[in-house]
């Protein structure tokens, strides 16, 4: 025996499709069905999501890397300190300068330490070394005063 609903609205049919759900009909309508406009936009800005979403991604472990190096490189200034510290007391020049070499070696951009070592330098008479060093530390602090004096002192 055929069962359907007690009133099946027969003019509905051309306004949409009509889908059987055991005990109901359900209408969808047409346009949907065959408007891919719409699903096509939705796809569109689908995609520039990912995008946008990769594009974060990449900005953020970009952040993430540079924050790693940023903290790598502060941990070897911090070890580095006690090289410095070291030339610093030391009684002679040679340890003085092998301190400071190696204090420089793990932070290079102790510009401090490069004018240090250039007044170490400058004051054993090796007046390029003490020039090269100088300039390493105005390389790294342009308004660095003191490595400037010395530089000019130089000439």
């Amino acid at each position: 025996m055929n069962r359907r609903p007690p009133f099946f609205p027969y003019w509905l049919l051309a306004t949409g499709y009509w889908l059987l759900i055991p005990g109901s009909w359900l209408l969808l309508p047409s346009c949907a069905l065959f408007d891919n406009s719409r699903l096509e936009q939705q796809r569109v800005e689908i995609e520039r999501l990912r995008q946008d979403s990769a594009q974060l991604r990449r900005e953020a472990d970009a952040i993430r890397d540079q924050r790693e190096k940023e903290e790598r490189d502060r941990a070897a200034c911090n070890r580095a300190f006690s090289a410095f510290a070291a030339a610093r007391k030391a009684a002679d020049d040679a340890p003085a300068i092998t301190h400071y070499r190696e204090g420089l070696d793990q932070c290079p951009s102790d510009d401090v330490a490069h004018n240090e070592l250039g007044e170490l330098y400058a004051r054993m008479g090796r007046t390029a070394d003490a020039r090269a060093e100088f300039e390493a530390a105005l390389k790294l602090n342009p308004n660095f005063a003191r490595a400037q004096k010395n530089l000019d002192a130089l000439r």
